[in-house]
């Protein structure tokens, strides 16, 4: 196939398009990395706009292995009080070792891919011309523009939310002839009926947890009724002016000029805690009354009201920095590589800003799952990390800007999950503990999955997770004053992770509570020439409970509320182990200076006091405020895409725009698309031509971690005061801020020129601008 890559003025004004709101491409996508996202937050679609072959990649949010399930490990809290003896008698690697044996479980279950509508066209071999695909962020519309045999042939789509389907529409100016068809990786049915492609299927009811070997080998389906796993069915319709005829199990369309495709996805999943089995829902029918409303409302009809739908939370706020760039005119993938020569052009921050705020409303939406590693976009059987809930960070990252965009709806997705942590979470913290409250660890699945994952202790032991998930719900209150919400959903949430922590923080030799054994997550230290992962205590695990007994207090307070467990919070917290710093002024990652394995690793857990806690500061804890700052110069500017835009947030809370501006730049570094989106280490943190996050492969929260960066660079706010610009980097001399909410329930608006601050104003609460 033949591409002319072209420079005219038949469809549009380049400088006329707001280049800070669109992402476009002069070829079709090669890739899933190259494709355009679009999502409801509960149906997702991957578009390539292929000429000859065109693809629609599709997820769902429920489609998942695996069903409810006790996971029990005999002996595992006697494995616990064997390895905390050997840890008092300082046999670190010893204890390591009985844990990964005695104590972890196996791995989460996996979200799934649905699989790809797929668009055969006839004429696959004409040359293609005037190629122009591209996505509206405001609009949540993609659209491609081409033509072939001299004809103009447009393809458009979007995933609705009010109307729960994909819409995609092929016009073109002379008669073409295709086929529609389905294919799915999992055990399914297809069939096409009425004229409609039906397609049914039951998801496995394992994703080989049990595997010693990971990614796991293969998924695992069940003959027993009992034990089986979520179905699901969706359903394709099609409407033509040209002729419509089944062939066998697709749709073939002749001498149309213009095709409606719509399609959706149900399964019969209800809850964490109901088995499929038991489920009355029947997704098919849900599928088949969803596709009804194309009989009574148009095209455009439905367009309009996905565009209002969508662009009332998108133009929540808004961010510029005023300044054009000849670069900016460049398809997204060029001008990706562009920037790495001209950083001139600010306008792409403001498009990666954009984006991730696309991508929030895209992928979590009140009354759907929250948005995992990959938001709701995967497209494999056996994704990355099983594109799980990874709490030991990258769940919390994605929802960090979200209430400062006003998404506090679209927010609630995990708020259901802390919710179904809170209860699962009960018996793995009675079970393995022998504690009370609730405890989840480092992984878990829409299942509510809680207990100690299997593999190294760095990944499997961390039962911060619950502790850590509890700041965003305490953020959610700070940033609302949702009284409501504080009595009736965060603090006793709260409370019962309190309790956890409280039944096991053990007393050291100072008279120190502290949590032991522990793990800073991820990253390993040497003892006598081995890689140890366990220590006696850890700065992130002491900081966590820190951090919640403050927040749980402040809570009990605000509500004028007093009982005992309040009273053991207040004397706990007095005595938590405090920070420590070490021979070269770095913070402490552990209660010892350890050898590191990997000095540049990219977890910076023990820096959480600073981001996005607020423990740490400039103020209060001046010593270790500025031994933060020589711990990040020590780990280096390199990572993974999430590790980059942690630092980004770091160096803003450090006050430092201009070194939080290099690492935004540096997570700018375009990342090649692969066959397939999966483990590629070698290629470095970056960006995909597509604009996701290259962790690599792709995740999610570097996205939103990145716009979070950009927001602590320009506000921040404590709840009863606000600064405006305190690590405005030196190239950003002009911009402007509007709609962003800030903590204290206030929404601020302000514009800065030559470096200082002009101009602002608060909606809501009256908070003092500093």
């Amino acid at each position: 196939m033949f591409f002319c890559v072209y420079n005219y003025v038949e469809t549009l004004n380049m400088r006329g398009i707001f280049m800070n709101k669109t992402l476009w491409y002069d070829t079709p996508a090669k890739h899933w990395t190259d494709a355009l996202p679009l999502g409801n937050g509960s149906l997702g679609a991957m578009v390539f706009f292929n000429t000859s072959k065109e693809r629609i990649a599709l997820n769902c949010d429920t489609l998942w292995t695996g069903r409810p399930q006790p996971i029990k490990k005999e002996g595992a809290y006697e494995s616990l009080l064997k390895a905390k003896q050997m840890v008092e008698k300082g046999e670190l690697y010893s204890a390591q070792k009985e844990l990964e044996s005695g104590f972890s479980t196996c791995w989460s279950q996996a979200y799934l891919t649905l699989g790809d509508i797929v668009i055969k066209y006839d004429d696959r071999t004409s040359p293609v011309s005037r190629y122009r695909r591209e996505l509206s962020l405001e609009d949540a519309a993609a659209n491609a523009v081409y033509y072939k045999s001299g004809k103009k042939i447009t393809s458009e789509a979007f995933v609705s939310k009010p109307a729960e389907l994909l819409a995609y529409r092929i016009t073109s100016e002379k008669n073409i002839s295709f086929t529609v068809e389905m294919k799915c990786p999992l055990l399914s049915n297809l069939s096409v009926k009425d004229g409609m492609i039906i397609l049914t299927g039951v998801c496995p009811s394992d994703s080989d947890s049990y595997s010693p070997h990971y990614p796991c080998n293969s998924l695992v389906y069940s003959d027993d009724k009992e034990k089986s796993g979520v179905s699901f069915a969706a359903a394709v319709k099609i409407k033509t002016n040209g002729t419509l005829s089944p062939q066998n199990k697709t749709v073939r369309i002749e001498n149309s000029t213009d095709t409606e495709i719509y399609m959706t996805v149900k399964t019969n999943f209800v809850d964490a805690f109901t088995p499929p089995c038991n489920s009355n829902i029947d997704p098919l029918k849900l599928c088949l009354d969803i596709l009804k409303v194309t009989d009574s409302k148009s095209y455009g009809q439905l367009k309009k009201e996905h565009t209002g739908d969508f662009s009332a939370l998108y133009n929540k706020t808004s961010f510029s920095l005023f300044k054009k760039n000849e670069n900016s005119d460049l398809p997204t993938d060029k001008r990706l590589k562009a920037f790495q020569k001209d950083t001139g052009d600010l306008e792409l921050y403001e498009l990666l800003y954009n984006f991730a705020r696309y991508l929030a409303i895209s992928s979590s939406r009140e009354g759907t799952q929250a948005a995992n590693l990959q938001g709701i976009w995967n497209e494999h059987t056996k994704a990355p990390w099983n594109s799980n809930y990874t709490i030991n960070i990258n769940t919390q990252m994605n929802y960090w800007p979200f209430l400062s965009w006003g998404l506090t709806e679209e927010f609630m997705p995990l708020v259901e999950l802390i919710k179904t942590l809170s209860v699962t979470g009960e018996k793995t913290a009675s079970d393995y503990y022998r504690a009370g409250g609730f405890v989840a660890h480092h992984n878990s699945d829409v299942w509510g999955f809680s207990v100690p994952t299997t593999g190294n202790v760095q990944w499997s032991f961390f039962p911060g997770g619950s502790g850590w998930l509890c700041h965003n719900l305490f953020e959610y209150y700070e940033y609302t004053l949702d009284r409501d919400f504080l009595v009736n959903t965060a603090l006793p949430i709260m409370k019962k992770a309190s309790r956890f922590y409280l039944d096991i923080l053990t007393e050291n030799n100072e008279g120190r509570l502290i949590i032991s054994p522990a793990v800073s997550p991820e990253n390993s230290f040497k003892i006598n020439g081995k890689s140890v992962s366990l220590a006696k205590t850890s700065t992130i695990m002491n900081t966590i409970v820190l951090d919640l007994f403050k927040n749980t207090i402040t809570a009990y307070e605000q509500l004028e509320l007093n009982d005992g467990l309040y009273c053991e919070i207040k004397n706990a917290v007095k005595k938590i182990q405090p920070f420590k710093t070490g021979s070269k002024g770095q913070l402490l990652e552990w209660e010892e200076e350890y050898e590191e394995c990997d000095i540049h690793h990219r977890h910076v857990s023990h820096l959480i006091g600073l981001h996005p806690f607020s423990i740490i500061n400039e103020s209060d804890m001046p010593e270790i405020f500025d031994a933060c700052r020589k711990t990040l110069d020590i780990r280096g500017d390199d990572g993974t895409g999430w590790s980059l835009g942690w630092k980004i947030n770091f160096y803003a809370r450090l006050n430092d725009g201009n070194r939080a501006l290099k690492l935004l730049k540096r997570q700018l570094k375009p990342i090649k698309s692969r066959k397939r989106s999966d483990f590629n280490y070698g290629d470095g943190g970056g960006t995909y031509p597509n604009l996701f996050d290259a962790h690599p492969p792709f995740q999610i929260d570097g996205n939103f971690a990145l716009a979070n960066g950009i927001i602590e660079m320009l506000a921040r706010s404590d709840g009863k005061t606000v600064k405006l610009l305190p690590a405005l980097p030196e190239e950003w001399t002009d911009g402007k801020i509007t709609g962003l909410r800030v903590k204290g329930n206030a929404v601020l608006s302000f514009e800065w020129h030559n470096s200082k601050l002009t101009g602002y104003s608060i909606e809501g609460n009256r908070l003092e601008v500093i």
